[in-house]
């Protein structure tokens, strides 16, 4: 007997819904009818399967997770109503007060922030450590160190960190090692082969490939799904129904739309190379990365985001960016349109000079999410926005 490719066989996942439609339906809904007041109290106290409220779970959210754990080659995952609302969650089951976090340098500026900032009101200490300096996480396990969270590769450096030797770290030290799995997809990695235990999705973001909701996840075992799932219905950070059902149908064209976000990327970040304006071009796809051997051990593919460093600092880059015509001046990624954005000065404000520049982000860096275009058409506006910004460069010099 042969075995579906997980992308096949989450295509065709769905939850029997008793009727012939072939998309499955919507369910808007915010409560659910029982046969008995035994059934309700079964069901509430979770000794019989079935819907309770729509803040627990709904048939459109729980079509999303299924398909979702079978991409990420996982036994279960929770939908939240965002990537954040899947941090939130996250800490809300497994940590407490006393407790001590290694997170990886340069992670979204909002999760770094949601971390040092709310959970240290709480007694919760977060530590940053280089992506790429695997030693340095042994060395900073602490007794009251409790989790390992990162994302591979960083956004928007682009950097790769080496997720089986740090499980090997994080399995001796009996603490969880969470990647964030946002920039690649399931497509391209699967961090729970590698030794992860748990991965987050910002699910607004790649897997819905439109820029049409804010959506998160976190997949992993049944066993450490169980906790995260119990702090979600208490604090409500609950995935709606319509989001829930665009996500779940988004995923059914994930593997083509990554397959294209990255031919496009690939042409993207070979032109970046050649141009003299450009000092240096971060993408995985690249051939001559020094951890080329790493990136093909853990990734099957490169997906949409790159970043570059453009001459000039910020003033040039914020010029290059305000000469676009095509491509959208957007913090997002992930979406059909390619988007640009400036990460000194948006994605990761909240970071200090000191911190920034030691992350690898600097003043004059520019991350562009690569969409769906014909990949001419790309860099032909960013050929005109270049000739625009280093003419005026000039003019004003």
């Amino acid at each position: 007997m042969t075995h579906s490719h997980e992308t096949t066989e989450a295509l065709h996942r769905s939850l029997a819904y008793g009727q012939d439609a072939h998309s499955e339906p919507l369910y808007i809904t915010s409560a659910y009818d029982f046969e008995s007041a035994e059934e309700a109290s079964d069901r509430f106290n979770n000794r019989a399967p079935g819907n309770v409220y729509s803040r627990f779970t709904n048939p459109s959210v729980t079509n999303f997770e299924r398909r979702l754990a079978i991409m990420e080659k996982a036994e279960e995952a929770v939908a939240t109503s965002s990537g954040m609302g899947a941090y939130l969650a996250l800490a809300m089951a497994y940590l407490k007060q006393g407790d001590h976090v290694l997170m990886g340098n340069g992670i979204f500026g909002s999760t770094a922030h949601l971390f040092r900032h709310y959970f240290s009101q709480f007694g919760i200490t977060c530590q940053p450590l280089p992506l790429t300096a695997t030693a340095a996480w042994r060395e900073a396990i602490r007794p009251s160190t409790r989790m390992m969270i990162l994302e591979t590769p960083g956004n928007p450096t682009m950097e790769v960190a080496d997720i089986m030797a740090l499980s090997e770290i994080a399995t001796s030290a009996g603490i969880l090692l969470v990647i964030d799995n946002t920039i690649l997809s399931p497509i391209y990695q699967k961090p729970l082969t590698l030794g992860a235990d748990l991965v987050i999705q910002s699910a607004g973001k790649f897997i819905d490939g439109q820029g049409r909701c804010v959506g998160g996840a976190v997949a992993g075992s049944s066993k450490l799904i169980a906790p995260i799932k119990t702090a979600l219905r208490s604090g409500g950070m609950s995935l709606g129904a319509f989001d829930g059902w665009l996500l779940s149908k988004s995923l059914e064209t994930l593997h083509a739309r990554m397959l294209m976000h990255e031919t496009n990327a690939l042409h993207v970040a070979r032109y970046l190379q050649e141009h003299p304006e450009v000092n240096q071009v971060h993408y995985t796809g690249l051939p001559d990365r020094v951890d080329k051997a790493l990136v093909n051990r853990q990734q099957t593919g490169h997906g949409g985001l790159l970043s570059a460093e453009v001459k000039g600092g910020q003033r040039a880059a914020w010029q290059f960016i305000n000469h676009l015509s095509k491509v959208s001046r957007c913090t997002n990624i992930g979406d059909a349109k390619t988007m640009i954005t400036h990460p000194w000065s948006t994605t990761h404000c909240r970071y200090s000079h000191a911190e920034k520049l030691e992350a690898g982000i600097t003043p004059g860096l520019i991350r562009l999410s690569i969409g769906l275009e014909f990949p001419d058409d790309i860099i032909a506006d960013l050929d005109s926005a270049f000739s625009k910004t280093y003419l005026q460069e000039r003019d004003s010099a």
